[in-house]
């Protein structure tokens, strides 16, 4: 065993979660505070960083997915965002301007683990300390939440599991004409995977996922109100929209 072996993985797995936690805090906070679009909210320089990133990553394997935004963006680009305005309330939350200085105090064992080396036992403390302060913060059971779903991509599995329920959803009420039906958040996310428009790859014909998708946001875009049912029957007809929810079903139930 290497003679510092037992440390560094121990201050590794606290700063992974600490990391994860910063990103999806962080997150939140932009997604507050601009609403569903707040990725265009970032400056032109993180965005441009982003995107050459996701660019450099179309990885020919089946596993591979897409990270959230916030993954792309290093310890120190970060911090900058968690002094920034919209961040101030997670950062007030977690012990103010105390909080981001012991931030910066991790950043020294950080380098020592990131390079091979042995994190010293003040280091180890450090961590050790941020991490309770943090939970401390957040409450042990939220602090679960943010490091149990981590903005870190969809595999084509938890995809299926997620979506799969839904569709089943629109056709068991499809026939009561609802004003809208729920669409699941983690659509957008899977529409982002390289898995979703390789078929290739894959081996699942996406754009009838899509097709489906499409006819149900259209669907909800209709008129409510006196008279509107009879909009909603002809759409569903006119669209065949019970057919493409069903071949949707059919080709996730390939994965």
């Amino acid at each position: 065993m290497i003679p510092f072996e037992d440390e560094n993985i121990k201050a590794y797995t606290l700063l992974l979660r600490i990391e994860i936690i910063m990103r999806e805090c962080l997150k939140k906070a932009l997604e507050k505070e601009y609403g569903s679009q707040w990725q265009k909210k970032l400056s032109g320089e993180l965005l441009k960083k982003i995107r050459e990133a996701q660019a450099d990553e179309k990885k020919p394997q089946f596993g591979f997915t897409r990270l959230g935004p916030l993954y792309y963006l290093t310890f120190g680009e970060l911090l900058t965002q968690l002094r920034q305005k919209p961040s101030r309330a997670v950062t007030e939350q977690m012990g103010g301007d105390c909080f981001l200085k012991q931030l910066e105090n991790i950043l020294t064992p950080r380098n020592a683990i990131c390079h091979s080396r042995p994190v010293s036992s003040v280091g180890l403390k450090t961590i050790e300390a941020l991490y309770s302060q943090i939970e401390t913060a957040l409450t042990p059971g939220i602090l679960q939440q943010l490091i149990s779903n981590p903005d870190t991509g969809l595999s084509q599995d938890k995809a299926a599991l997620g979506l799969i329920p839904a569709l089943e959803g629109v056709l068991s009420r499809m026939n009561t004409l609802p004003a809208s039906f729920a669409i699941p958040d983690l659509f957008e996310s899977a529409k982002v995977q390289f898995w979703w428009s390789d078929e290739a790859l894959s081996g699942i014909n996406f754009l009838l996922i899509d097709s489906a998708f499409n006819c149900i946001k259209e669907y909800n875009a209709l008129p409510v109100g006196v008279g509107s049912a009879g909009i909603r029957q002809r759409f569903i007809e006119t669209n065949n929209m019970k057919a493409k929810v069903e071949n949707a079903i059919m080709e996730l139930n390939k994965v």
